[in-house]
């Protein structure tokens, strides 16, 4: 299943909270990077939860479709769900030392969800190879906490991406990475996206990382998308529609 990725009609709302989360239409095109920014508890991670059939949750109320190709799924519909996230939608998550299981092998868990995984074999190899990992062979009898954050995270992302599916959400990957692996990551996850005709929803605070990877930005405020549009009109603080922070930071960088 590949194609272009549109959510329709959504609203998220919260019991016992003022916040929601609430949009018309938002389409997410194959082979490119969306980021999504703004600040903290602007429904960012929200967003990147309904796209990829993980709420309800906390007793939330949802409403809205998930649009991909042909099939058309309503955001609640669980059961509508199991056929699509872990195969066309697939994550990236903020943490993957919590998502793997230390107790077990690695490779076995980054398999996990793919049908036919040999299959796979010679593509995995080769991202592998490409990101700096250990062969199948070691990933078999080594555990998650033999090795390091850095490489977690990338084992993280080629499990994702390795049945080459529809649309990633990699909710802010890089978060706990030092500058140099932040940016071959994000290098990583551009060029597969790229390859594979994958839509990636990248949720993230990091202006510049955005501006390096970003075919397209969008600033959500309050539940709500202020601002969308191209990184060179929002993130260059003369361009034509700069978002404010950007806009502020830019002042302050001036000599007194």
């Amino acid at each position: 299943m590949k194609g272009s990725i549109v959510l329709s009609g959504v609203e998220v709302i919260f019991p016992h909270s003022n916040f929601d989360l609430s949009f018309r239409h938002l389409e997410i095109e194959p082979g490119r990077v969306t980021v999504i920014t703004g600040p903290s508890g602007s429904g960012k991670s929200t967003l990147g939860h309904a796209a990829t059939g993980l709420l309800p949750y906390m007793g939330a109320a949802i409403k809205g479709t998930f649009q991909l190709g042909a099939i058309t799924i309503p955001l609640a519909d669980r059961k509508a769900w199991r056929g699509v996230r872990g195969r066309a939608v697939r994550w990236i998550p903020q943490e993957p030392a919590r998502v793997f299981t230390s107790t077990l092998p690695l490779l076995p868990q980054m398999l996990e969800g793919i049908e036919n995984p040999k299959a796979h074999a010679d593509t995995l190899a080769k991202l592998l190879d490409v990101t700096g990992l250990p062969n199948q062979d070691t990933l078999k009898v080594r555990y998650p906490f033999e090795l390091s954050g850095g490489m977690l995270q990338r084992a993280a992302v080629i499990s994702a991406f390795l049945p080459t599916p529809a649309l990633v959400v990699a909710d802010e990957p890089t978060a706990h990475l030092d500058q140099p692996k932040c940016l071959l990551l994000a290098r990583i996850v551009t060029a597969l996206a790229r390859h594979a005709q994958t839509a990636v929803l990248w949720i993230t605070h990091d202006l510049r990382l955005a501006a390096a990877i970003a075919h397209r930005v969008i600033f959500l405020s309050n539940g709500r998308i202020e601002m969308d549009g191209s990184p060179l009109d929002l993130l260059d603080p003369y361009g034509e529609k700069p978002l404010p922070l950007v806009k502020a930071s830019a002042r302050l960088a001036l000599p007194v």
